[in-house]
Order: structure tokens, then sequence, then C-alpha cells
């Protein structure tokens, strides 16, 4: 973003009489002081423990050219550009809204349980063979971290790949807000932030908020196969739906150490292979061809882009580990419907002449009923599927239990302290096994 202080007050109300700073070019936003760049708008929030404004004036010695400033917090800097707003927050993403219609690109939102962030990854990757793409990057999904991403946004971007992320209601009706997608998609409903919104429903619910933003020429792209989100569907926008009963559908699919082949109902002479192990990322990629194709994108072309795209660390990637061991790494974040995805493919791995280890941790924000939701991802693993689990945490002894039922107890190794499941680990490494590590 480029813009001068003239040009911001007219995207977003300001109280102050600003006509001195008018001509001030800013080129960039920030709201950490440790990452000011000359030209910033610096943005000050006011949280529980610590109000931003105390560090506008280090934030100006450090080059930001002016900062927000809200009404009610007192004693604004004299001599510093200053445009005084109602609210902070709400400005950044007022301006953010404003930037995103001067733009003015093909806007693609992402929300789901599980699997945002990889379909962030293929969704970028299948729109740059056609058009200028910007993304989100990291974890700035939330109400700062979507506006940062507009405003981040170079001015002649085609389409942006915007991913929303939520752990209560309503987070994400304001997000899709600002963003009045063009199209959305939603991956999955899990179990991942139970603890604060109670059922698989009421994430359904929070999920369905990304519809709030769209429009009757907005497309909705959702599983068929999840039965709490079509009751929720309306007529006031398109829809589209991917899965084992959706409009794209996969007629086959061959799980390889380094990712999966498949073909599709609507082109099944074409094998697309998607760089990212498991099966359920097949369902991710998908989802972003129902997208690829109302940008006029072919699945030629989606074969063409997956070869060689990037993605975000820590999701499903091959590492290798102690002695050359090979580690599949999904240590991101956990949930009953992630974990048991990646236990799923990892048993099904081929493996001759090594073994298979499991390293899993507690799993996160599932309420009362954590206990048996560890229980029921650690019954998933079959006998004969893996060697060894390895387990550290409070709720994964639950999933111990349940594993050893099936692999036999000497197989399974429970930890209370992490550098006790370290060191049996490393014990029994020789450098021949997969490794799949997996927790929140």
């Amino acid at each position: 973003m480029k813009r001068t202080v003239g040009e911001i007050a007219e995207m977003i109300p300001v109280i102050n009489d600003i006509e001195v700073w008018k001509d001030i070019v800013l080129t960039g936003v920030c709201f950490d002081t440790r990452q000011i760049k000359d030209g910033d708008l610096f943005v000050p929030f006011v949280g529980e423990s610590r109000d931003g404004h105390t560090f506008v004036v280090q934030a100006h010695a450090a080059g930001a050219a002016a900062a927000l400033w809200q009404k009610d917090s007192p004693n604004p800097p004299v001599g510093i550009p200053i445009l005084m707003v109602e609210d902070t927050l709400i400005a950044l993403q007022q301006l953010a809204q404003a930037y995103l219609k001067q733009v003015a690109p093909k806007t693609i939102a992402i929300t789901g349980s599980n699997g945002k962030t990889t379909t962030k990854d293929i969704m970028a990757a299948i729109a740059s063979v056609k058009y200028r793409v910007h993304k989100t990057g990291g974890n700035f999904n939330n109400h700062i971290g979507l506006p940062y991403t507009i405003l981040t946004m170079p001015e002649d971007t085609e389409v942006a790949v915007l991913e929303m992320g939520m752990n209560h209601r309503h987070e994400i009706e304001t997000l899709t807000k600002i963003v009045e997608p063009d199209l959305a998609i939603i991956t999955n409903v899990g179990e991942a932030h139970l603890e604060h919104l109670g059922s698989r429903a009421e994430i359904a619910n929070a999920k369905m908020e990304i519809t709030q933003g769209l429009v009757p020429e907005s497309l909705l792209i959702y599983p068929s196969d999840e039965p709490l989100l079509t009751p929720l569907v309306t007529n006031a926008y398109r829809t589209a739906t991917f899965g084992m009963t959706g409009d794209l559908r996969p007629e086959t699919m061959q799980t390889e150490m380094e990712g999966t082949t498949f073909t599709t109902n609507i082109a099944p002479e074409t094998e697309i292979f998607v760089p990212i192990v498991g099966e359920h990322n097949v369902f991710n990629t998908m989802a972003a061809m129902l997208a690829a194709r109302e940008l006029e994108i072919t699945p030629i072309e989606v074969k063409e882009a997956l070869a060689n795209m990037e993605r975000s660390n820590s999701r499903l990637e091959w590492l290798v580990g102690a002695k050359g061991s090979d580690i599949l790494n999904d240590a991101y974040n956990s949930s009953p419907t992630a974990l048991t995805a990646v236990l799923k493919t990892f048993m099904n791995l081929e493996a001759p002449g090594k073994k298979k280890f499991v390293v899993v941790a507690d799993m996160l924000e599932l309420g009362d009923n954590a206990d048996k939701f560890h229980a029921e991802a650690g019954s998933t693993i079959t006998k004969g599927s893996v060697d060894a689990v390895f387990a550290y945490g409070t709720h994964i002894e639950a999933f111990t239990k349940a594993a050893a039922k099936n692999i036999g107890a000497k197989n399974v190794y429970y930890f209370r302290e992490k550098a006790d499941l370290q060191a049996a680990l490393l014990d029994q490494v020789t450098g021949e096994e997969y490794i799949m590590v997996k927790g929140s």
C-alpha cells in the first residue's frame, strides 16, 4: 500500500485536522515497533495488559511516518503526524476494506476446521498460472492479520487468496464482511475449538458465517459429505460441492510417500499429482479446483501448477531426522479430524524394510470430551500398521490406551515429560524408520 495521509483520511473516518500532514507518503502498515520500516503507518491497539499508544513516539523515531490514535486515549504526542479515529482496530479493518476495493482483485476466502492453510497454498499455486496472486502469509488469518494481509497486497494483484481463522462465533462474520469474497471455500467441519463452541453443529454455524459477506454472484464451495453444512446453505449465492458425492468427485486415488495422484469425474483422463501426503489433501485440491474453474483455469493447468507448488512449513512435510530417519512432520496443530486423517495416511504408507513410529501429543481446545476424542483417534491405529507409538501429554494417555488394545501395550510408550519421550525415541531410532509427528 502506498497512500498519502490525505488519501488515508479519505478511506477511513479521521476526526482531527490532518491538513498540515496530508502530503506525507505512507508505504506500509505496522503494529509492532520491532518491525517498523521507514514510511510505515503505525497502528496502536489497546489490549488487556498493554496499550500500543505508549509506543507511538518510539515507532515514529524508528521510521514510522504517521500513526493512528484512538480517540479515548489521552495525551496524543505533539509534532508527530497523527490520524485520530474512534477505534484503531476498526480503522485498520476499514482501511483494509477500502484498499481492497481500490485494488479490486478477485477474492477467494478460505475457512475450515482443518486444511485451510494447505488449501490456501494449493489455491495460490493454481491461480498463479494465470494471475498475479497475493495470499495470506503465516497465520495472519484473524481480525488483525487479515487486514494486514490485505494492506500488504501489491497494487497489481489480480487474485487475493485469504485465509480466515476463528476461535469463537462471529469472528469469521467480521472477516468476511471486510472482504466480501467472490469465492468462499469451507474445507470441512471438525472438532477444533469445541471448548469454545460446544458442538460440531455450532462449529458448522461458525464456518457458515463466511456466507454473510457473499452476494448473489458469489460462489460458496463446500464439502458434500458434511451433513451439518447442507441445511445451512441458502439460495442467496451460488454453490458448488466437492467430496465423494459432490459436483467434483475423485475417480481414482493413489497415495505415495511424496503425495497423492488422483483423477476426477470432470477430467477422468487427467492424472493430477498433489505433492502433499494424505488422501484428505485430494479433497482440499478439489475445493481449489472448483474455484479455479471460476477463474477459467483448466485441469491440465492445475496439474502443471501443482508440480512446483510451495507450501507452509510444519504441514505434512518430510524432514531428515536423527541417524537419517524420515520424519513426516505435521506438528503445526492437531484435532481429531486432522490426526485421524494423517494416521490413516501414515498407516497406509508402504515402508519396505522400515519401521513406522507414531509420535503424538495432546490435542487442545476439545473441552469436556477431550479424553473421548483422544481415545477415538487412538483406536484408529490397527494391528500391524505401525511398530510403536510415543505419546506425551495429559489427555493423550487415553489415545495410548486405545492404541495398545490394537498393537499391544509393549509397543506403546507414554510420557508425562517431553524430554523423557525424546530420550526414549532416540534410543530406538536406527535411521531405518518413518516417524510421524503430530500435536497441538
